[in-house]
């Protein structure tokens, strides 16, 4: 079967895309994929699959885009090349990410004469999340982006699918209720989970900071938001500093550019010199390596409905690491972490202070709650175990 996937972005830097890739691919299934490729960027060829990229600078496509719901250009460009993508490969199957490309790839499909099903993967809970990404914020930004829009064009672009996978049954849950009309069989759960037949050997000398081994190590991987709580753990740690508590904050990821400032300042405060190690990013190949100089991994996320749409990555990276992780009580990652007592979940600043106390004087434990994690993936929470919910799909 020929299936097509289409992404709105690189396809070499998205893990769950690769994932699920390889997942039909080894089932037999033939993969072309339309996607973007920016800048003249060289992409490293991911053999076995076919990808055509639509070259296009960066900032042009963030521009059109940005325009969408004034101006639907970004719309009619995929509509365009779904279709001619669809027939120069004879694809039987589309499957298409991101609540925003839905109505494009079905209008594409249709101008294409063949009917073909379409699958719409949510890698997030797209109306609520627009709304908080910094390039809607401002008065004249919102008015030209239009951000509240899709929680009024939600209904209409979930109805273009046949069927819809999302992260977790959480999610799942939230949209039957709020429209009834779409039964639950059309959903599937594809949580990100690891492939775990295959990691990366860690680059050698790929760990660029030396830290203090007296102290826990508390870390954090992922975009440095304040609608990410990385702003709440910095003051839980200015407040263990007060206490010479022996702990240290590392912390790798890009920093919003609205949040920059207040970020670098906090850093490079006197108060925590010492005490907060920071790293712009690294390479997905040098995370083990982090992780083992680590004791504690933390997923501070604000309480909301985009992160209760989905356990993220990281949480997976740091089971498959073998740290406890400490948590904010976002639903899903609430519910695996209890499930296989693999960390400690917090409601509050002061909860979380009291989690990292705990598991900084308590080795057994962290090594306890990391080896359950560990488990976890292995048994359950990987590509391996979870396979069978994706390609159930192609049989409808």
């Amino acid at each position: 079967m020929n299936i097509g996937v289409v992404i709105d972005n690189e396809l070499n830097d998205d893990k769950r895309v690769l994932r699920e890739i390889q997942i039909l691919k080894e089932a037999g299934h033939r993969i072309f994929v339309l996607c973007f490729g920016f800048n003249n960027r060289n992409y490293t060829t991911i053999e076995g699959i076919n990808v055509t990229r639509i070259r296009i600078s960066k900032k042009l496509k963030d521009f059109i885009f940005f325009f969408l719901n004034l101006v639907p250009a970004y719309e009619w460009l995929w509509c365009v090349r779904v279709k001619e993508f669809i027939e120069a490969n004879r694809i039987d199957f589309l499957h298409v990410h991101d609540l925003y490309m839905s109505k494009a790839a079905s209008h594409g499909i249709r101008k294409s004469g063949r009917k073909i099903p379409m699958i719409l993967d949510l890698h997030e809970n797209y109306p609520y999340a627009v709304t908080t990404y910094n390039w809607t914020k401002g008065f004249l930004r919102k008015l030209l982006s239009r951000p509240f829009v899709w929680h009024k064009k939600e209904k209409e672009y979930l109805g273009y699918a046949d069927c819809i996978i999302v992260l977790s049954d959480d999610f799942r849950d939230v949209l039957t209720e709020r429209y009834p009309e779409l039964r639950n069989e059309k959903f599937i759960s594809f949580p990100n989970v690891p492939d775990i037949s295959f990691r990366e050997p860690d680059k050698p000398g790929s760990v660029k900071i030396k830290i203090d081994k007296s102290k826990t190590v508390v870390f954090y991987f992922g975009v440095v938001a304040e609608r990410r709580g990385v702003f709440d753990v910095i003051d839980v740690f200015m407040q263990l500093a007060k206490e010479n508590h022996p702990s240290a904050f590392l912390v790798i990821g890009p920093v919003d550019k609205k949040d920059r400032e207040r970020f670098l300042s906090k850093v490079n405060s006197e108060l925590l010199a010492g005490r907060i190690y920071y790293i712009p990013w690294i390479d997905l190949s040098e995370l083990s390596s982090y992780l083992d100089i680590s004791d504690i991994c933390i997923a501070p996320f604000h309480k909301n409905p985009q992160h209760e749409s989905g356990v993220a990555n990281k949480i997976f990276d740091y089971m498959l690491g073998k740290k406890p992780i400490i948590a904010s009580d976002c639903r899903p990652q609430k519910n695996l972490i209890e499930k296989y007592n693999c960390g400690i979940i917090y409601p509050n600043s002061d909860e979380m202070k009291s989690a990292i106390i705990k598991l900084s004087s308590d080795a057994r434990l962290r090594t306890e709650m990391g080896e359950n994690g560990f488990r976890a993936i292995l048994k359950e929470l990987n590509t391996a175990t979870l396979r069978d919910n994706l390609l159930r799909i192609y049989s409808i």
